[in-house]
């Protein structure tokens, strides 16, 4: 159980912090100035950063973190309740965490219903010419 909850701390703080350091790349916003455009503490925000909490953050200010930064609430929740270890599953190379934030985003705003057809399908289109995108690696 301990290690499930390491686990979930670790991956909850690096969404954290991809999500601040994006705010602050994009926005100029500071960790401060996210806290306050979202209302969630300061404290808060430095602890979900360390995953140096005792109590599973509390869904209103995790959603309210989200809406603020524009994220997706899933993928929120996803970093927060990580799969169980299953020792008898075949080794998956390990992705990039900022890739992973990003692919999440992507699949949520797919099946957002807000999303318009016209904006669906350019995600699409993109995801299409990505996937038979070869690299020079590959050759």
């Amino acid at each position: 159980m301990g290690d499930t909850r390491r686990a979930a701390q670790d991956a909850f703080a690096r969404f954290v912090r991809d999500a601040v350091d994006a705010a602050s790349d994009e926005r100029g916003w500071s960790i401060t100035e996210v806290a306050a455009r979202s209302g969630v503490g300061r404290s808060t925000v430095f602890r979900w950063l360390s995953g140096d909490w005792q109590h599973h953050p509390e869904l209103p200010k995790v959603r309210a973190f989200c809406a603020t930064l524009d994220l997706p609430l899933g993928a929120a929740l996803r970093a927060l309740t990580p799969l169980a270890y299953d020792s008898s599953a075949p080794a998956v190379p390990a992705a990039d965490p900022a890739a992973e934030v990003l692919l999440m985003a992507v699949r949520d705003r797919l099946v957002d219903p807000r999303t318009t057809a016209a904006e669906r399908e350019h995600i699409l289109t993109v995801l299409r010419r990505l996937g038979r995108h070869r690299s020079s690696r590959a050759s």
